[in-house]
């Protein structure tokens, strides 16, 4: 007759944790601050026009790549910055409060007695 049990708790394989990214961005990262590290190293032990010609031919494509992975971080904050204050617009359109510039300044509820 087969048993038909569960295997104990301790036995069960954990759930994967769900990948972030984190780990692509920072290989990404440093494959190219290596990159950029080997060019300049290169160019110090050899400075001539040709040396910089061949590394300049060799590298022009790295700077592209390194604008998109510099946009998409910066892209990402500024539709964050958009989206919070939309909805900071709609929470005061939705319970009617004023703008702050609207406002004015509050007056006190507790006068001093200077």
């Amino acid at each position: 007759m087969p048993d038909h049990r569960q295997p104990p708790a301790h036995r069960r394989r954990p759930e994967p944790e769900p990948d972030t990214g984190a780990a692509v961005w920072a290989f990404l990262w440093v494959l190219f601050a290596f990159k950029m590290a080997t060019v300049g190293l290169i160019f110090w032990q050899m400075s001539t026009f040709e040396a910089g010609v061949v590394l300049g031919a060799t590298t022009w494509y790295w700077f592209p790549v390194m604008g998109v992975m510099a946009a998409a971080p910066v892209a990402f904050h500024l539709r964050l910055r958009k989206a919070r204050a939309r909805r900071a617009e709609l929470l005061r359109a939705e319970w009617m409060v004023p703008d702050v510039e609207e406002a004015g300044p509050r007056p006190s509820a507790r006068r001093s007695s200077w």
